[in-house]
């Protein structure tokens, strides 16, 4: 193997121990298929929330049954300690700027988008983010967890 393709192969080793994993954290009635927020690079280790500019985030999953409520649910996790997090919107069928109408129906692709800024006050720090949807029964639908730099 020439120099040039060492050197790319390498490259990219490296680069992928650095991405950051969106972990399931245990999906009970749907199945996770995608997120990208705005202010991450997927190149990074950790995804990073600037403080103070709009942060988009978009959540695609799957229910595996029907869905009549939806509700969102945040928490932080630091040294294995879970704490929550008050959404701004949890109230997913009734927030007009999710891009979700409910009823959701089984086997259906849906994507849940939002838009918040961190309040500057916010001190830079790393943390876990944990996001669920629950449905009216309070199951699980997704549950992701991923590393989070607040900058």
């Amino acid at each position: 193997m020439n120099q040039i393709g060492v050197a790319v192969l390498l490259l990219c080793c490296y680069a992928s121990t650095l991405a950051y994993i969106i972990e399931d954290c245990g999906s009970e009635g749907g199945k996770f298929n995608d997120m990208t927020v705005s202010t991450c690079d997927k190149s990074e280790e950790k995804c990073s929330f600037i403080k103070g500019v709009d942060i988009n985030v978009s959540i695609k999953f799957t229910p595996n049954k029907d869905i009549s409520k939806l509700e969102m649910l945040l928490y932080g996790i630091l040294y294995d300690v879970t704490v929550p997090f008050p959404a701004q919107k949890p109230d997913v069928c009734n927030d007009p700027d999710s891009g979700i109408t409910c009823p959701l129906k089984k086997d259906e692709e849906v994507e849940y988008k939002t838009t918040f800024v961190l309040d500057k006050q916010i001190p830079p720090v790393s943390v876990d983010v944990m996001v669920e949807f629950v449905n009216e029964e309070k199951e699980k639908i997704i549950c992701i967890r991923y590393p989070v730099k607040l900058k």
